[in-house]
C-alpha cells in the first residue's frame, strides 16, 4: 500500500497525518465537482487520472442521444447474453479516469481506493498501539466534541467563549481538562441534549 509507504517515511508521515485529518471520518470525503485553478487531475498518493463529478455529469449529457441509446441496448444485451462487455459504453468518455475525492481543509485529491487504504492504515495502526496515530485519534475526537459545542444553536455566546477558553486551555497544556473544566463541558452538554 502506497499509503503505509508514505506513512513509514519520515519525511511524508506529516503528509499522510494531513491527509487522516482531512479525510477521516469518513463524512468528511466528498467527491470532487471539479478541479481548482493551478490542482492537477491526479491521485495525490497513487498518480492516477482523476475526473471530477461535472465533468462525468457534462460528458454525459454532451452524449448524441441515439448514440446513447444504441450503446446502452448493446451492453444490455451483451450483458445478459453472458459475453464480455467491457466497460459500460456510456462512460467512455473517463478514458481510464477515476472520479475525484476531496476532504477538508485540503487542496489535495485522492481516488477511492487510497481513502479506503488511508482507513486501513489508520486502523491498523491504532490497533496496533501505534503512539502517533492513537495520538491523532484522540486528537481528532477531542476537536469534533469542541466543533459540536461551537456549532451548537442551543449555547448562546457566552457559552460558547467559554468552551473556547477550555478549548484553548487544553490546547496548550496538552491535557484532557481540569475537573472544574469537565463539569461546565458536561452542563453544556446537557443543555444542549434538552434542546434536541
Amino acid at each position: 500500500m502506497k499509503i503505509q509507504e508514505l506513512y513509514d517515511d519520515p519525511k511524508s508521515k506529516g503528509f499522510v497525518t494531513h491527509l487522516i485529518r482531512a479525510y477521516l471520518p469518513v463524512y468528511k470525503s466528498v467527491k470532487m465537482w471539479e478541479f481548482k485553478k493551478n490542482q492537477k487531475p491526479f491521485c495525490n498518493v497513487c498518480n492516477h487520472k482523476l475526473i471530477g463529478l461535472g465533468e462525468v455529469l457534462g460528458g454525459m449529457y454532451g452524449l448524441d442521444k441515439e448514440e446513447m441509446q444504441g450503446d446502452f441496448a448493446k451492453f444490455i444485451r451483451d450483458e445478459l447474453s453472458g459475453k464480455e462487455t467491457g466497460p459500460n459504453p456510456m462512460l467512455k468518455h473517463l478514458k481510464g479516469r477515476i472520479l475525484a475525492w476531496t476532504g477538508e481543509k485540503t487542496d489535495t485529491c485522492l481516488c477511492l481506493e487510497c481513502i479506503q487504504d488511508l482507513l486501513k492504515v489508520f486502523l491498523f495502526a491504532i490497533s496496533d498501539g501505534d503512539k502517533h496515530m492513537v495520538w491523532l485519534s484522540n486528537q481528532m475526537q477531542r476537536d469534533q466534541v469542541f466543533q459540536t459545542f461551537d456549532e451548537s444553536p442551543s449555547l448562546n455566546e457566552d457559552e460558547k467563549d467559554q468552551v473556547k477558553e477550555i478549548k484553548k486551555k487544553v490546547d496548550k497544556d496538552k491535557k484532557i481538562t481540569t475537573f472544574g473544566d469537565l463539569k461546565v463541558l458536561q452542563e453544556l452538554k446537557k443543555k444542549m441534549e434538552n434542546e434536541i
